[in-house]
């Protein structure tokens, strides 16, 4: 290799290696504001998790918001405008449990409840299935002692110590709550370190909804009561038809994320190929 050439290609992995760690450290909040959720499918989405949260506590059904929903929570006050689905763990109760009590509550409102082969559950509209946004009802995991003992893998640790779990709070969502652990903080810092950090999520905003959603349940979910009754009938009322005027933002949703996780994938493997130097 020509010395002129061996000198040009080191500066170029000089100039390119600072891009390719940037392109490594892509987040699925990595992209401009009109690729944020728009407000229509925002309202669709919000209500997805009001609706959700509030069958399980008619039910019965003990839940907290976990990963992006959490995140979304404390730190927005809503879903997070880049989300494609809301995180939800449950607890003290059995997959068979949770099929009897919700399968026929959401088939009535207009949503399915769709087992997953990894043995959880996916709440989901019948139309647009994935591309309206949907709802895992994941199942919490064994609680335990020490920190050194919580697994840990790509995106954080998801599992929690016995004492970070209650009592649960409640989180703001729009006009409204949600449950979440008591330990929310160090979660938090746990799953998404300093990307999770108030001062970095500032720069973010919640997405609005539409006023009449958000006057709805003002009063039908409160901290003094749940008013089921309302909730019921709103959803079975507009179960037949409110599929048809869901916009499938989803689908372009999903597929940024999937492209910038390819970027990633492709910055990574860019890192790791050595140079070949004469």
């Amino acid at each position: 290799m020509a010395p002129s050439f061996a000198i040009g290609q080191y500066m170029l992995e000089r100039l390119t290696q600072p891009l390719l760690v940037r392109l490594t450290q892509l987040l699925p909040s990595s992209r401009p504001s009109w690729a944020m959720i728009p407000a229509g499918p925002a309202t669709q989405f919000a209500e997805l998790l009001l609706f959700t949260v509030s069958a399980l506590e008619h039910v019965g059904i003990n839940y907290i918001v976990h990963y992006g929903t959490l995140l979304g929570a404390a730190r927005l006050g809503a879903p997070l405008p880049w989300d494609e689905d809301h995180d939800l763990y449950l607890f003290d109760i059995t997959p068979e449990l949770v099929r009897d009590k919700l399968h026929d509550l959401f088939s009535q409102h207009g949503y399915r409840l769709v087992p997953d082969p990894k043995g959880f559950f996916w709440v989901r509209e019948w139309i647009w299935p994935a591309a309206s946004g949907h709802l895992a009802l994941e199942f919490l995991p064994p609680l335990n002692e020490h920190a050194d003992d919580l697994p840990v893998w790509e995106g954080g640790a998801p599992h929690l110590l016995t004492n970070e779990l209650l009592p649960l709070r409640r989180l703001p969502v729009y006009s409204t709550f949600v449950w979440g652990p008591a330990a929310t903080e160090t979660i938090l810092q746990r799953l998404y370190g300093r990307s999770g950090e108030r001062d970095v999520m500032q720069a973010f905003v919640a997405t609005p909804i539409s006023a009449e959603a958000r006057a709805f349940w003002v009063k039908a979910r409160t901290p003094q009561a749940l008013d089921w009754a309302a909730i019921s009938e709103r959803f079975r009322r507009r179960s037949r038809w409110r599929h048809l005027l869901n916009a499938p933002w989803w689908w372009f949703n999903g597929g940024y994320i999937i492209i910038i996780n390819r970027v990633k994938a492709w910055a990574r493997r860019r890192r790791l190929v050595p140079s070949t130097k004469t």
